[in-house]
């Protein structure tokens, strides 16, 4: 177990990519490696990929391997859902499939939007790893997603949960600014609602 816990205490959704595509599912059992010998706290993770039409999916035949983590009503499994629907286009996480119009739009007048981030991480065909945890230092998984090739991008995981709720009334609408307006309004309580929807999460699955 790490000593240096004390340094910080953060809820991160993580987002690791790879220059060779099977290191993702190394990658997820040394996630699991270290969740178990306490050195950072795993809520859910899963192995996957942006397919040609712009959709994000587990891909074919891994589902036992990255559905260990996977678990139902999950901040991941919400995520996935996210990126690869609607709202996901509308930001630009699928600029690689729909061509650059929706990606120019998504930019304009922009603001910083955590779900768009990792959307732009997830390429065509190349799996990465997505997590959200609890860490108490990053010199844990950073060096050990460095052994495997691995590149970790970090976004709050309460900002995420804020912005995954916000997509949810925005979803049938075509308007960036309109989602925007919205993911700033959950912002403004969005740490409250995210310490609640852990707590229902872990009794869930206890």
């Amino acid at each position: 177990m790490t000593s240096q816990k004390e340094e910080i205490v953060e809820d991160n959704v993580v987002v690791v990519q790879f220059k060779e595509p099977s290191k993702a599912y190394e990658a997820l059992s040394e996630l699991r490696r270290l969740s178990r010998a306490g050195e950072f706290e795993v809520r859910s993770a899963a192995v996957v990929e942006r397919t040609r039409d712009g959709s994000v999916q587990v891909p074919e035949g891994a589902d036992d391997e990255a559905g260990t983590f996977l678990l139902a009503g999950s901040l991941i499994g919400l995520l996935i859902g996210t990126i690869g629907g609607p709202v996901g286009m509308i930001i630009g996480g699928s600029v690689g499939a729909i061509g650059g119009s929706a990606g120019e739009a998504a930019h304009s007048g922009h603001t910083d939007v955590a779900i768009e981030t990792i959307g732009q991480r997830l390429e065509p065909g190349n799996p990465a790893l997505v997590a959200d945890m609890t860490e108490y230092t990053h010199d844990v998984l950073d060096p050990a997603m460095a052994a495997l090739g691995g590149t970790v991008t970090r976004r709050s995981s309460s900002e995420v949960y804020a912005e995954v709720r916000a997509a949810e009334k925005a979803a049938d609408r075509a308007d960036i600014d309109a989602f925007k307006a919205r993911v700033a309004e959950h912002h403004a309580d969005h740490k409250a609602k995210w310490e609640q929807f852990k707590e229902d999460a872990k009794s869930k699955v206890t």
